[in-house]
């Protein structure tokens, strides 16, 4: 049975392992500065945000609506689609896979809007590649379906200022994983694995006494 003396013992044992503790928690921070130096230098992007109409000027039902957008929110990623807004992009030396990866999908507040967001370290670029897959989308679905149901509502005109965080939050994260991990485990061991106990504890238990062992403080 795990007691209040058992978690005072456990507790002065982390105490007397403060060094291994320190060094430990310093490791964690050598890997998350370590992890850092070889991630991207920009700790900040942009996002920048084209709205489109879907169905314009047709009346679909709710469900069918759903059902549109769900299909067109995969044709925007499609590497036709990808592909074509490279092209557009020539002059900014960006691949059809790079704005696949710049790019996300989201719907409005109802089943006609569909938004397509474009992130990048350079607001210019997350402007132009929104609006390029926003052409290209457009321009693509006209093609297929022979008709001109999307329109481009808003085009981006300018991005926004969003945290990109992974860098930075694993230098926080790391050492202090690290210090957690390190207090757990002697904590456990401690309690749980603890060979030597104090008297209060002897008390409490109901194992058997051994041997008593006197406590002696250096002066």
């Amino acid at each position: 049975m795990f007691t209040g003396e058992d978690l005072k013992q456990a507790l002065m044992a982390l105490l007397r392992n403060k060094l291994l503790i320190v060094l430990v928690t310093a490791a964690g921070l050598f890997v998350g500065l370590l992890y850092s130096a070889r991630q991207p230098a920009a700790e900040y992007g942009y996002d920048a945000t084209a709205t489109l109409s879907v169905a314009y000027g047709q009346n679909l039902g709710q469900i069918a609506g759903n059902t549109v957008i769900s299909n067109y929110s995969e044709i925007v990623t499609s590497n036709l689609v990808c592909e074509h807004a490279a092209e557009l992009l020539a002059g900014e030396g960006v691949t059809g896979e790079q704005v696949r990866r710049m790019v996300r999908v989201s719907t409005g507040n109802n089943s006609y809007v569909l938004k397509i967001t474009a992130r990048n370290e350079s607001p210019q670029l997350a402007i132009k590649t929104a609006n390029a897959v926003a052409g290209s989308f457009v321009s693509q679905v006209s093609v297929l379906t022979g008709s001109n149901t999307i329109r481009v509502m808003d085009p981006a005109m300018s991005a926004d200022v969003v945290s990109l965080g992974g860098s930075s939050s694993f230098r926080l994260l790391a050492p202090a994983a690290a210090f957690l991990l390190i207090c757990a485990l002697l904590f456990v061991l401690e309690a749980i694995m603890g060979k030597t106990r104090s008297l209060k504890q002897c008390l409490t238990d109901q194992g058997e006494l051994l041997a008593v062992v006197p406590l002696v403080r250096k002066r």
